[in-house]
């Protein structure tokens, strides 16, 4: 009995369960009165009447189960027959399940991506309690400092955290990029691997076990390179060492520096940022050996602030301390920290500027992501999309449930005759609304299952990073359900009450055949039809207006040829080169790129082209006087000799750098027309002076060129002000890593190889990341918007079938209303075409109606996508134009059909039609 109390208390209210009881109430009074009327007093009487009725509570229960038992088999009877219903009907359960299972499926898959990117929450223990010291959306490798908020922490600004935080239970760190390291494993061949530096108690503050193994623990944390360990994922261990349980103490050599393998982290977790999956996860104590060249884990700021800023910290709360207590605590101690941290001889304003740097916590249960708001924007302009597809079929099955409760008139009638209640008839007709609604459901999540692949696949394109696992969780499941019973209500609810509104009499008589207030039918389906067509605009245009962004952003002129530029990223830092070796070591690398057969130009710079990468000081310009803070400071490049003859970036007036511009020779710089633009004004910056300013120190540079302005870091937006410099003439001396840029001859795929190959000649151990025609570059950089533009249009086309369809229906439906009316007037003279245009009228009026609501539409919801656009606005009126124009030319086709069928009506048997 008590799991069926229980499913009692589930499925019935609260409302039943005081009637029962009131009702039994009743019975023991009238028996008591009896009693009493029978001379009994009332104590007696109350007394004899309950012994006589037996237990109340056992015949309340018995009443509910028989009342519950009741209300399921009656469940049960409208499902049996909904479900023949559908079984004599396959034509129209086919058309409606595919419907929805698209419709459904589709937002399943859309919403599964947003779980698992936006929403889950991360796999370790208590997820709640954790929080983050920085900045989840930043990544990469900063310099000196920020402003306002610090996006991400020094090793030394974290140690400090970590060691006086209270309100914190444990603070760990992360490198907030993923490395790419060339390793041999067991004395292997070399292979790349991609995996994260965390701080050694990285795994007990996120409260992660191992699979098999051992995890890193506070107490390996010694001096640098004293424990070369390394922890690989799941994923990986399956996937490279087969499962295999002798992978624990296998040797991995990065470098010079050889790890021992020492655990496997449990399935399912990929770290703390969402959309990464490492490979292996190795000691901070190691960085100095794995990313030879750089000591991050020092620094010395005692003359100069090159503070280098590259990890997360995630913290866990201690229990019962909240965000705001830990927050106002980091406030205090971060203040401490930078006052301490930065050389005490900066000047007042360059030190007003550090202090101005402070932190903000942030939940962390669901972990870091990189471009979070973007990306759920993106996502979110999808699942409104594909949510209006669902509405637009929703319509259309209204439509076919409509036609159905047409020709069900006379049953309904009957139905109500022999004492059925409207609301028993609508219970029904809702019944097999929704069961069809289920069976869309189900088909959906077959569909959401591949859509999800293909929607991980697409997004993979927007950054070869980029990894995620979407899983049928119980939210998934539960957002599903959820919509599978609201569509089931949208599309059932409306001709559930219209076809129940029967005249009795006339249903009865034998001459009825359901076409009895067809009129106020029709006008339903017709609305529906605009509700579809104003529906449809809004997805055209929304798929127009991102195919057009698309065509924008590949139509833009970079302002050099992209064709047959090959870019390579070097580090020779991890090569073991040190600062003075390094001009001489760019100088051999161009030299021997040059004599590669098909190479026309080599040059280099430090942020490469398309890379990601960009660097931004304070500068002085001469003889300007800025008034806002945009004109303090200006983006800039390190370059080599020949790089805008190599890139084909047009020099206006001036020179370029050459090689006998060197760190001893007069410092230099080629701007931009951004540039001359902003700081001269009318004045020929042509020797005059730019200083660039880091902290308190100074470089001054001479104007020896003006170059025209080119796009070599972002497509969308205005060129920013740049100027160019000679990389040896950096004030801290020349870089250790960058991009070489060759502009090849002929096919850039097989230059690369053997540019490759002449980089290796000079030394084996050069780290060749990113090499890849420049074309690549904007491919990735188009990603995102071809994305959009590609699963939008697939909406589109959809929204237009089934507005189509919805449309031919609706007007099959009305030509076949009013085939008596045809043929009335094709008897009294009227001639085909009279009767087509007569339909195409009426199909225009519809369509017009409809654009008109979808022109508002378009409307309304042109903020949601206004970002996401380049190059027109989100009320475009060619867009907005060509969308109301292929929608005319959709629905006149599927109108001309039934208006063609109408005008071949032979009159006589027309006027025979009751």
């Amino acid at each position: 009995m008590g799991w069926f109390s229980r499913l009692r208390n589930t499925l019935r209210s609260g409302a039943l369960q005081r009637e029962v009881d009131e009702e039994l109430r009743l019975h023991l009074e009238l028996r008591a009165q009896d009693l009493q009327r029978n001379g009994m007093n009332p104590t007696d009487a109350q007394f004899s009447a309950t012994r006589q009725f037996g237990n109340p509570t056992l015949e309340a229960e018995r009443t509910r189960i028989m009342d519950m038992s009741a209300w399921m088999e009656t469940i049960l009877k409208d499902m049996r027959y909904a479900l023949r219903q559908f079984a004599r009907n396959p034509v129209f359960t086919g058309v409606a399940v595919l419907s929805l299972a698209i419709g459904i499926g589709a937002n399943t898959a859309i919403f599964s991506v947003m779980n698992a990117a936006l929403l889950k929450s991360l796999p370790v223990t208590d997820p709640q309690r954790l929080v983050m010291l920085t900045n989840p959306s930043a990544s990469g490798v900063s310099i000196g400092m920020s402003g306002d908020e610090r996006p991400l922490l020094s090793y030394a600004e974290y140690e400090q955290l970590r060691e006086h935080m209270t309100t914190l239970s444990g603070l760990c760190a992360v490198e907030s990029q993923l490395d790419r390291w060339q390793v041999r494993i067991n004395g292997g061949a070399q292979e790349d691997i991609r995996g994260h530096l965390v701080s050694e108690n990285y795994f007990s503050v996120l409260g992660v076990e191992p699979v098999m193994g051992r995890l890193f623990s506070a107490e390996d944390r010694k001096a640098p390179g004293q424990d070369p360990q390394a922890v690989i994922s799941y994923e990986y261990w399956q996937k490279r060492f087969g499962g295999n349980t002798s992978v624990i103490g296998t040797p991995l050599r990065v470098f010079s520096t050889t790890l021992t393998i020492v655990g496997v982290t449990p399935p399912g977790f990929r770290g703390e940022t969402v959309g990464q999956s490492p490979n292996v996860w190795i000691p901070m104590m190691m960085q100095p050996m794995v990313l030879p060249g750089r000591d991050w884990l020092h620094e010395d700021l005692s003359k100069q602030m090159e503070k280098v800023m590259w990890l997360h910290a995630v913290g866990r709360l201690k229990p019962g301390v909240t965000l705001a207590n830990a927050q106002t605590e980091a406030d205090v101690l971060f203040r401490n920290i930078i006052e301490t941290g930065y050389p005490s001889t900066l000047s007042p304003e360059t030190r007003k500027a550090v202090l101005n740097q402070r932190l903000k916590l942030h939940e962390a249960s669901t972990g870091a992501f990189q471009s979070r708001e973007d990306f759920a924007q993106q996502l979110f302009i999808l699942l409104s999309m594909s949510a209006v597809v669902l509405l637009i079929a929703c319509a259309n099955i209204a439509n076919l449930l409509l036609a159905r409760a047409t020709a069900r008139y006379k049953e309904v009638g009957v139905r109500l005759s022999i004492g059925a209640s409207r609301v028993r008839v609508i219970r029904q007709f809702l019944t097999e609304s929704l069961l069809l609604s289920l069976l869309g459901g189900i088909a959906g999540l077959f569909v959401a299952m591949g859509a999800a692949r293909l929607l991980i696949i697409q997004l993979t394109q927007t950054s070869q990073n980029f990894s995620l696992s979407t899983d049928l969780d119980w939210r998934v499941l539960g957002f599903t359900l959820g919509m599978t019973l609201l569509t089931g209500l949208i599309f059932g609810l409306a001709p559930a009450i219209r076809g129940t509104r029967v005249n009795i009499n006339e249903s009865l008589r034998e001459s009825g055949r359901g076409y009895t207030g067809s009129g106020a039918k029709l006008n339903l389906a017709k609305g529906l039809v605009i509700v579809q067509v104003g529906l449809s605009l809004l997805v055209v245009v929304g798929a127009g207006l991102f195919l057009r962004t698309l065509w924008n952003l590949q139509s833009v002129d970079l302002g050099y040829p992209k064709e047959n530029l090959v870019l390579l990223s070097v580090d020779a830092g991890s090569a073991g080169y040190k600062q003075p070796q390094l001009p001489g070591f760019w100088h051999d690398v161009s030299d021997r790129v040059q004599a590669v057969p098909g190479v026309r130009g080599v040059t280099y710079s430090i942020n490469g082209i398309f890379s990601g990468g960009e660097s931004g000081d304070r500068i002085e310009v001469e003889g300007f006087t800025p008034t806002k803070d945009n004109e303090r400071g200006s983006r800039f490049d390190l370059i080599g000799p020949s790089y805008f003859a190599t890139v084909g970036i047009p020099l206006l007036r001036g020179r370029e750098f050459g090689s006998h511009d060197t760190a001893t020779s007069t410092h230099v710089c080629v701007v931009n027309e951004a540039f001359v633009k902003r700081f001269f004004s009318g004045r020929d910056p042509i020797g005059l002076h730019v200083t660039e300013k880091f902290g308190d120190h100074k470089n001054v540079m001479e104007v020896v060129g003006i170059a025209k302005n080119a796009r070599d870091h972002s497509l969308r937006g205005d060129i920013p002000p740049r100027f160019y410099a000679p990389y040896e003439q950096f004030m801290d001396g020349t870089p250790d890593s960058g991009a070489m840029i060759v502009r090849a001859v002929g096919d850039p795929e097989q230059v690369l190889a053997s540019v490759r190959k002449a980089i290796l000649s000079l030394n084996e151990n050069i780290p060749l990341d990113e090499a890849h025609p420049l074309v690549v570059s904007l491919e990735r950089t188009t990603a995102q918007p071809r994305m959009i533009a590609h699963l939008c249009t697939a909406f589109g086309l959809i929204a237009l079938l089934l507005a189509a369809t919805g449309l031919y229906g609706v007007l099959s439906y009305g030509v076949a209303c009013r085939t008596n009316e045809i043929g009335i007037r094709m008897a009294l003279g009227a001639g085909r075409g009279q009767v087509v245009t007569m339909i195409l009228r009426e199909t225009g009026l519809v369509v017009a109606i409809g654009v008109a609501i979808g022109i508002g539409l378009t409307a309304a919801g042109s903020r949601l996508v206004a970002s996401k656009l380049y190059g027109l606005s989100a009320l475009d009126p060619i867009t907005v134009a060509e969308g109301v124009i292929i929608l005319g030319v959709v629905a006149l086709a599927a109108g001309y059909i039934p208006a063609a069928r109408a005008s071949r009506v032979n009159p006589v048997k027309a006027l025979r039609h009751e």
